[in-house]
This record gives structure tokens, sequence and C-alpha cells, in this order.
């Protein structure tokens, strides 16, 4: 059984803190500038625990963050990602 360090659970938890304050931040109003600067926080962070573990964020939970993010200023969204997608 392996154990993560410290820092590498600190870094977890400080990543989801964050992603929790956005998604707050979302539903309360924030300003997109304080919402990208979470985000950023987030890549921060990443980078970080890639480092100390080797291990990065799914990217489908990125996706889901910059989705939240286009969709509070009203934008469309198209998934050309997506298996069934248009083409």
């Amino acid at each position: 059984m392996t154990t993560e360090s410290s820092t590498l659970r600190e870094i977890r938890e400080s990543i989801l803190a964050d992603t929790n304050a956005f998604l707050t931040g979302l539903e309360s109003g924030a300003t997109n500038d304080q919402l990208r600067s979470l985000l950023q926080r987030i890549r921060e962070k990443e980078i970080q625990m890639l480092k100390e573990g080797g291990t990065m964020l799914d990217p489908k939970i990125w996706k889901i963050l910059i989705n939240r993010l286009a969709l509070k200023d009203g934008q469309e969204i198209i998934d050309n990602t997506a298996p069934n997608a248009p083409r």
C-alpha cells in the first residue's frame, strides 16, 4: 500500500477548496476576473501536484469548470470532442 506525501495531500485538498470556491463563486455572482483567478490557482496547484506525485486532474474536470464559466457568460458551447459529435 502506498501512502501519498503530506505535501501531495495538502495540494489535493487545496485544489478541492479552490474548486469549491469557484463553483460557489459562480452561484454567488463572482466576477469573471475572480473566477479566472481561481482557475489559474487550480492550474498552478495542478502543476505542483504533477511535480510532487506525477498526477494531474482529469481533463473532464477542466472541461466542466471551463464550460460552467462559459455558460455563466451566456456563451454557446460546442463539444467537438464527444464521440457522437456532428462532423
